[in-house]
């Protein structure tokens, strides 16, 4: 989280890294600052490193929604040295700022919005309130499969940085303790398993595809734990707590299995003064909707 915290410490106004497994919007949201995970596509990733290459996203963090928005309008579009950003519509701004949401229609999934700490679930609660009265009409929608589309993702992205891992032997006792077990986990994955899961990542693109039918972005607190207190001896005993880890991704995966945009932006404080967070995913291609909606959130947060 050292990009993050220096950004939120006012170190730098913004930064822009990778998001596989939402790495850039699960620390964003633990350290208060905004971020936005473009479509798929959107933003060249020519540099980067091709670890976890079907699922991972360039984006820009900041200290507000404008400094992000500035960073997305300079990264987002056609790159000829990048052939996955070839074919995309028009980038646009059109209406980020308006401090309205009048036709917005937000969607909830009630029982996965829900499944968080009580202090996450009341401000987010909150902020959805203040939507209304700013114009948003509230949908509420069912998103079936999430449990298969997760495991299909944590398939997706261990055999993928494995794999790219494996083409640097010498420095596999490099890495910390958890993230080798990460890399055995996907060593251990077979071609079939893979194949099964881009099956189940089909799926899950036609059955956000149908919830985007109704709903224009689909609400959720950034995660499902404030942030969590890391033992004092987690350096020396190579810590993991997966459970821990399964909550703060709750709501950030499926952006990265299907390539739809998504936001994260700061919506309160627990009563210690940690930045509680929303989490917005919308259709492909459009980000100035997400931006939009953290722009009036952004407004409301003291």
């Amino acid at each position: 989280s050292g990009s993050w915290a220096a950004v939120a410490a006012g170190f730098f106004s913004t930064v822009f890294l990778l998001d596989g497994r939402g790495s850039l919007r699960i620390p964003a949201r633990l350290c208060g600052v905004v971020v936005v995970k473009p479509t798929f596509g959107r933003a060249s990733e020519r540099g980067a490193a091709p670890l976890c290459w079907s699922v991972a996203h360039l984006g820009p963090l900041g200290a507000s929604v404008e400094d992000v928005a500035l960073v997305y309008a300079v990264i987002a579009g056609p790159d000829p040295a990048e052939p996955l950003t070839l074919q995309q519509p028009p980038v646009t701004l059109q209406g980020w700022d308006t401090p309205d949401l009048s036709g917005l229609r937000i969607g909830v999934f009630p029982e996965w919005f829900r499944h968080a700490a009580r202090e996450l679930v009341e401000a987010n609660e909150k902020m959805v309130a203040e939507f209304q009265k700013l114009g948003a009409e509230l949908v509420e929608i069912s998103i079936p499969e999430l449990d298969a589309m997760r495991i299909a993702h944590a398939v997706t992205i261990l055999s993928e940085m494995a794999a790219s891992m494996e083409n640097y032997p010498e420095h596999r006792d490099d890495f910390a303790d958890s993230t080798r077990l990460s890399l055995v986990l996907g060593r251990v994955t077979t071609s079939h398993d893979y194949l099964q899961c881009q099956r189940m990542r089909t799926r899950a693109m036609k059955i956000f595809a149908e919830v985007f039918d109704k709903v224009d972005v689909i609400l959720t607190p950034g995660t499902a734990l404030p942030a969590p207190r890391v033992p004092a001896e987690a350096e020396s005993n190579g810590w993991s707590d997966l459970g821990v880890a399964t909550e703060l991704m709750r709501f950030v995966f499926p952006a990265n299995f299907t390539g739809n945009p998504a936001i994260s932006f700061p919506v309160g404080y627990t009563p210690a003064g940690l930045p509680l967070s929303m989490h917005a995913m919308g259709r492909h291609w459009q980000e100035h909707l997400l931006l939009r909606v953290a722009f009036n959130a952004e407004r409301l947060v003291q």
